[in-house]
């Protein structure tokens, strides 16, 4: 397969109207190969096909050493630059890379596809401030929402905007990294129905590196714009008035939908779906454009004409590595954020799906294990997988008094018995526990076990599962009687009334 680009320089020189003998001429590359990746559509990657990937490659531990001398040289006499030659000798005796002693090759082609990524992303044209139809904008925002429980809490917010007509649109995200920036991107693009031609973002926040006047897009996003095949721009240093439109709209909305603090619902996927982008959607879309003599909405028409279409296949949005598991079957990633997988995944390699709201584990062979809730912000946490770790207390319930299970656990007559009885009867207990909670989920069992247990006495299997049952069907917090008949007449016969049936 090409790197990703080779593939880029395929896609840009067909749209610039390039026939195939001419880009044969310049990537030095075969007809077939050519067609191929000027056909391709999807280039999304999920975790199988990652699994099947073989990219090792010996120079790889060398490659932040080759960055930071080709960056550095930047300040140095342009006569006076390291070549690919000069670069493997330094690498091999300067550095003691001698497994890279008969590896030249591989320097010089690095070095060359270090340069030319970054000749295109700093290419020729410059950015108007006149805006076409089909041209967006894309920045970050934050604001106080109002949570469940009544406290305020801080949450990010993804704006994009299309300067032509002045119409935007929003939603909350988890942070500011690149599987937030293209999770957002995908979500407005489904609720529009199509893709800007161009995106102009900051500089270069969460997607890629700024390295001087060159930036270095991350391989994610660049996955991402080649599978929605649009232009992405970045924002000069200290030039904010090129991306002043959607400057604004991130304070516009602010003041106007936000103030006072909005009340949260939860999953906020679906908040952001049913009232977040909608309402910013809509937001003055009757109101007259300064300039231009017709509304928002009435402008906006030639900005979806502009959209292109969706791909056939939505992207995964998600960062993919291979990672491995600790003694006590634990990943740890940035921030210190730790996801406990349990005792059945010690010392394995895994491979890690990071989408912007969930954690994806699956084996090194692709097979899917578990999905955990993201964790974000900068203190350190750890994130269980409780029915894992229940499995695993059965074998160790000597372990119960310190167990994640009984962390979380809802005081009850059920986790007293736990607490108190022996670890044979432990074991009997979390054995039941356990199996209904393969079946009904942790929070169901757990509830069910301690409504049961009564009096220091444990309920029987068939007991726990038919209020599992109940519960999964018609939750407990239900009416009695769901219908609003008046059943008045027929206490007597059940004796709630205290009279007796005649």
């Amino acid at each position: 397969m090409l790197k990703m680009s080779q593939i880029e320089n395929i896609k840009n020189m067909w749209r610039e109207g390039s026939t195939i003998a001419e880009i044969r001429e310049v990537t030095d590359l075969d007809r077939k190969t050519i067609s191929k990746y000027i056909q391709q559509e999807d280039f999304s990657k999920d975790p199988e096909q990652y699994a099947k990937e073989t990219r090792p490659s010996k120079l790889d531990p060398y490659k932040p050493i080759i960055d930071g001398l080709l960056e550095k040289q930047s300040e140095y006499f342009h006569k006076q630059r390291f070549t690919a030659k000069r670069m493997h000798e330094y690498l091999v005796e300067e550095c003691g890379a001698k497994e890279l002693e008969h590896s030249y090759i591989l320097v010089r082609i690095y070095m060359k596809s270090w340069r030319n990524e970054r000749r295109r992303n700093n290419g020729p044209g410059t950015l108007k401030l006149v805006w076409h139809p089909g041209e967006a904008q894309a920045d970050f925002g934050q604001a106080d929402f109002i949570d469940t429980d009544g406290s305020y809490v801080r949450k990010h917010y993804l704006v994009m905007s299309f300067p032509f007509s002045n119409t935007a649109l929003y939603e909350i995200l988890p942070g500011e990294n690149g599987e937030c920036v293209c999770q957002g991107l995908q979500d407005f693009f489904t609720y529009l129905g199509g893709v800007p031609y161009s995106i102009l973002f900051d500089n270069a926040t969460g997607i890629a590196k700024r390295y001087a006047n060159i930036i270095q897009q991350s391989e994610l996003f660049t996955r991402f714009r080649l599978h929605h095949n649009f232009i992405a721009r970045f924002a000069n240093i200290r030039s904010g008035w090129e991306k002043g439109n959607v400057e604004n709209k991130v304070g516009a909305l602010r003041r106007n939908l936000l103030v006072p603090p909005m009340q949260l619902s939860y999953p906020i996927q679906q908040f952001n779906k049913e009232v977040m982008i909608p309402k910013s959607f809509a937001f003055r879309a009757d109101e007259q454009h300064y300039e231009k003599g017709a509304t928002f909405k009435e402008l906006f028409v030639q900005d979806r004409k502009a959209l292109g279409p969706l791909p056939a296949k939505a992207f995964h949005v998600a960062k993919i590595e291979s990672l491995g598991t600790n003694g006590t079957g634990s990943l740890t990633l940035e921030s210190g954020h730790t996801y406990v997988l349990g005792s059945g995944r010690t010392n394995e390699t895994v491979l890690v799906s990071k989408g912007a709201w969930e954690i994806s584990v699956y084996t090194s062979n692709g097979v899917f294990i578990k999905t955990f809730p993201r964790a974000y912000g900068k203190e350190p946490s750890t994130v269980y997988d409780i029915e894992a770790m229940l499995s695993s207390s059965i074998h160790k319930p000597n372990a119960w008094m310190n167990s994640p299970v009984r962390d979380v656990m809802e005081d009850g007559g059920f986790k007293q018995y736990l607490d108190e009885i022996d670890n044979a009867g432990r074991r009997r207990g979390l054995y039941m526990l356990n199996e209904c909670a393969e079946r009904f989920g942790f929070g169901v069992a757990s509830v069910a076990a301690n409504r049961l247990c009564k009096d220091g006495k444990i309920p029987s299997r068939d007991d726990l599962v038919v209020l599992c049952n109940r519960m999964a069907s018609f939750p407990l917090e239900a009416s009695d009687n769901a219908t609003n008949v008046n059943l008045g007449a027929y206490d007597a016969l059940l004796n709630k009334s205290g009279g007796a049936a005649s």
